[in-house]
């Protein structure tokens, strides 16, 4: 029994800043992993011509069903033992999927390793449950901030994932985390006992850990999205990674200052009414930045309602409850993500703002359960009472250096989030000198969103291929800007940095970080821009049309209109009625090049409506009608064009190969 005390009484004074790395580096990798399952099962999986929607869900689900069987571990290992090969496991994983570049193996690596991420967490709270580890002061902020971590990376990447870049200095980084962790692993390891020795929690658990991964969902799909956050409000990336730190670092702040325990039953009340109101459809500008910083300071308190109920009682025996209820939780994040990113794909009732107002509805709903299920206000004001006097008793007490002690952690991380955000200066954008010439070179591109044919996200490959062309102007379609399932990274944004674009204009389609865009090397001016007949189609559609200011390049102006039409091959009526519209949107205004992905091959009706109203085929018309640009999967064909008005003279048509996307990118030259 002494010696029992001892090593929890030295695990609680002596090792909180190690449990705090390791539990920050264990979340970083595992959202490392979670977006690299996600993007490789649509992007990847999906995209397999022999593979349908319902197998992405079977692959997905039985990921997350494994979870259950995984509760057999706890039977089988002895907790140090456990411990070393859920560290060693996830971190392994996590480097497979950054230098292996075969991509059923990442898929699987990816599953695996979000599979064991989840386990280790159930692992962790046994901890919090044994009193080994301290909910407020190590595993909360150690949780939080490898959210704040994983985003701050992202941020200063440009919102192009980590996990995606082929490059040394990342390899070098990510060598550099595990190795820390490895070390401290086994400083930790010397604390854990080489029994098979677990707690398990209370039924409570079916109602606090269950909303563990809902929430990483709406974390990942809002509030430490920078992507969403520059599309829905029009900021950079630098603004909009300052406004998250400050969110993040707001967060901890609010939490750590609530003392007054009867305070905190009104302020659950009320994040409970915010968290949900957060997801409400996107306001625009501000109201949306109000959503983003109230809805992450109110979440992160909801989560830490919600583990500290999980954390409060438990018994010595095979940790089945904790299993059951993570297993569940993860079932959730595949339901939600999957009706979410669905409703693209499938008609369904639901608009995708409400799946967010669902889940952040249960997480309330629990985080309520969590704090009010079985409360006494009797009990409370007595414990308040007790608390007044024992404080009065103490306070003779060197209270300075305890408090500095239990807050140094809270401290030190407030510090990481305020650094960062003194070095987010945004570069002014200087004035863009044009070379003298007589041409311009405009390039269509259907990037889908920047995932290759292998299903990695590779933008460099996407910006060498338009360097390569010269192009002064790009359509690009397929443009996400914070989708989940693509990544989150702001393809718009990054390209057009990359690329040293310094002009560009974006349309959403079916919501606010997804649709076509145009960059441009000169000044750009919006004519108009709008959505298309959508016909119960499950994917909205819309257009772009801009003025470029090519007076640099000593020839005329030119309008460019950017779209891309509906893709199921069988539903030609629908194509018909989104050229009609588009062709009553051009005016007939000369010296235009429409450009698009319009998902049909010559000689279909809606082609030949664009024929008939006197555009050019820029292929046909050069003779260069048989380069297809849909070449990866059957059928193979021509379905991006790039039509002009009879008054641009046009010349050097080009279709380069490229594996950077499922299309391949046509260029024409316009005078």
């Amino acid at each position: 029994m002494k010696e029992e005390n001892f090593i929890k009484n030295s695990i609680t004074l002596n090792f909180p800043w190690l449990y705090f790395s390791l539990i920050a580096i264990n979340t970083l990798f595992g959202l490392q992993l979670i977006n690299s399952f996600f993007s490789l099962l649509v992007n990847f999986f999906r995209e397999r011509p022999s593979i349908d929607l319902t197998d992405v869900a079977i692959y997905a689900l039985v990921t997350f069903l494994l979870v259950f069987p995984a509760g057999f571990l706890f039977r089988l290992l002895n907790k140090r033992m456990l411990f070393f090969i859920l560290i060693f496991s996830i971190s392994a994983l996590r480097l497979c999927i950054q230098l292996c570049r075969w991509s059923p193996l990442s898929l699987a690596a990816s599953g695996l390793g979000v599979l064991l991420w989840i386990v280790s967490i159930v692992f962790f709270i046994i901890l919090l449950q044994e009193r080994k580890i301290k909910l407020f002061y190590t595993f909360f902020p150690a949780f939080l901030f490898g959210f704040a971590l994983n985003t701050a990376i992202n941020g200063f990447l440009g919102t192009w994932d980590i996990v995606w870049r082929f490059e040394y200095t990342v390899f070098f980084l990510l060598i550099i985390l595990i190795a820390i962790q490895t070390i401290i692993a086994i400083l930790v390891s010397k604390n854990l006992e080489r029994n098979n020795s677990y707690t398990d929690g209370s039924s409570a658990v079916f109602y606090s850990i269950t909303a563990f991964m809902p929430f990483v969902f709406l974390q990942l799909y809002q509030f430490q999205n920078i992507a969403a956050l520059n599309s829905i409000t029009g900021l950079d990336t630098a603004r909009s990674l300052s406004i998250i730190i400050f969110s993040n670092a707001a967060a901890i702040a609010f939490i750590y200052l609530i003392r007054v325990k009867l305070l905190r039953y009104i302020i659950t009340v009320i994040s409970a009414a915010v968290f949900v109101l957060a997801f409400w459809p996107p306001a625009p500008g501000n109201l949306y930045i109000i959503q983003v910083i109230s809805g992450n300071l109110c979440g992160w308190w909801l989560l830490l309602t919600v583990f500290n109920r999980a954390a409060s009682k438990a018994i010595v025996k095979t940790p089945w409850k904790n299993i059951s209820a993570s297993a569940i939780s993860g079932i959730l994040i595949f339901i939600f993500a999957f009706i979410y990113y669905g409703t693209y794909d499938l008609v369904l009732p639901l608009k995708g703002w409400m799946i967010q107002m669902i889940a952040a509805a249960m997480i309330s709903f629990f985080s309520l359960l969590s704090v009010f299920l079985g409360f006494s206000l009797k009990n409370l004001l007595i414990e308040i009472m007790q608390n007044r006097t024992n404080k009065f008793k103490n306070e003779k007490k060197p209270l300075l250096k305890e408090n500095i002690l239990r807050y140094s952690t809270i401290l030190i991380m407030l510090m990481l989030f305020i650094l960062p955000a003194l070095l987010l200066l945004p570069a002014s954008i200087g004035r863009t000198y044009f070379q003298k010439k007589d041409f311009i070179r405009l390039v269509h591109y259907n990037i889908h969103q920047g995932f290759n044919i292998d299903g990695y996200q590779d933008l460099e490959s996407i910006a060498r291929v338009i360097e390569k062309e010269k192009a002064d102007i790009v359509c690009l379609n397929e443009v996400s800007r914070g989708w989940v399932i693509n990544g989150s990274a702001d393809v718009y944004l990054w390209l057009a940095d990359r690329l040293e674009m310094n002009y560009h204009l974006f349309m959403p389609a079916s919501d606010l970080i997804w649709g076509n865009a145009i960059l441009s090397k000169y000044p750009i001016n919006l004519i108009k821009s709008g959505f298309l007949p959508r016909l119960d189609a499950p994917l909205r559609r819309s257009f772009i049309y801009a003025n470029v200011n090519t007076g640099d390049a000593q020839i005329e102006n030119i309008n460019v209109l950017s779209t891309h039409l509906h893709h199921i091959a069988g539903d030609s009526v629908k194509r018909q009625a989104q050229v009609k519209a588009l062709l009553e949107q051009w005016e007939g205004f000369g010296r235009t090049a429409i450009c698009g992905d319009f998902n049909a091959t010559t000689g279909d009706k809606e082609i030949e409506m664009l024929h008939d109203a006197g555009l050019i085929d820029s292929a046909v018309s050069l003779g260069k009608q048989n380069e297809l640009t849909w070449v990866h999967y059957e059928p193979y064909g021509r379905i991006d064009y790039i039509w002009v008005t009879p008054d641009i003279e046009i010349s050097d048509y080009n279709v380069a190969y490229s594996t950077a996307s499922d299309h391949l990118p046509v260029a024409l030259s316009l005078k």
